[in-house]
């Protein structure tokens, strides 16, 4: 199978984390999968970000990037923290190889135009994926490689910018055509309006759900980019706890659902 994860939450930066999942991570590619591990890093950024006195401001839940903003960003997510897992990969015996959306042209994005009050609101250096070559990715998984993909990648013009890291494992699940795509997030699954998890939601259901208030706030994005994500060829999308017991393994190797399943079926 070919499967995306995407790593978030505290699982980006936690030593421990980093180990259970990165010897998953290993077992799939193992096993004969083909795996592309995506992460973003929001909370160090905004941690570092701090330390050298510069301020955060989101605007409907993006970070708005100024160009310092912007090469903070390329440090700490193409930098340390994409290394850092690489160097966790490698430690589990699974070659690694450590790249951004810039590098072999893997991601194309384009800036976002948002609005605020019926106004256009500048958020400077951030963009969405707008083409995806995967050939840097096929190349990878010829030898044996895991790629772990940090959410930045470069305009038309060359210039980097910050995306969104479920949007950047979306698209480059789409381009691939993923059997599973896997968001491992804090939240651990959809939860309706009385915090009750959802264990399968299916893609005829989605409106539904949004329109009669089921599921409110972050969780109407997220659905309305796994529909998207389901309408454009990838099989299922698991959205899972991170430090679950055997979280990945028990998803992809024993196809247990324990978070919750989307899924294209009526």
């Amino acid at each position: 199978m070919k499967i995306v994860i995407k790593i978030g939450g505290q699982a980006v930066v936690a030593r421990e984390a980093r180990r259970r999942l990165a010897r998953q991570i290993a077992g799939l590619n193992g096993a004969g999968h083909r795996v592309v591990a995506v992460h973003g890093g929001g909370r160090m950024l905004t941690e570092t970000l701090g330390r050298l006195g510069m301020a955060t401001e989101f605007h409907q839940g993006l970070r708005v990037t100024d160009a310092a903003t912007r090469d903070v960003a390329l440090m700490v997510l193409a930098g340390m923290i994409n290394k850092t897992w690489v160097a966790e990969l490698e430690a589990q015996g699974q070659s690694a190889l450590g790249i951004c959306g810039g590098d072999g042209r893997l991601v194309v994005a384009r800036k976002i135009i948002a609005t605020a009050n019926g106004r256009k609101k500048d958020l400077g250096f951030v963009g969405r994926p707008s083409r995806i070559n995967p050939a840097v990715l096929d190349l990878a998984f010829q030898k044996g490689m895991v790629p772990v993909v940090a959410s930045v990648g470069l305009s038309p013009r060359g210039e980097y910018l910050n995306i969104n890291a479920d949007d950047l494992a979306a698209a480059l699940a789409t381009a691939l055509q993923a059997d599973r795509l896997l968001y491992l997030t804090e939240s651990g699954g959809v939860w309706d309006a009385e915090r009750r998890l959802l264990p399968v939601v299916r893609l005829g259901e989605i409106q539904s759900l949004i329109r009669k208030g089921i599921v409110r706030d972050g969780m109407i994005p997220k659905l309305r980019s796994c529909a998207r994500t389901l309408r454009s060829g990838v099989g299922e999308i698991d959205i899972l706890a991170p430090d679950a017991p055997a979280c990945l393994e028990r998803a992809i190797l024993q196809d247990e659902s324990f978070g919750t399943r989307i899924v294209k079926t009526p």
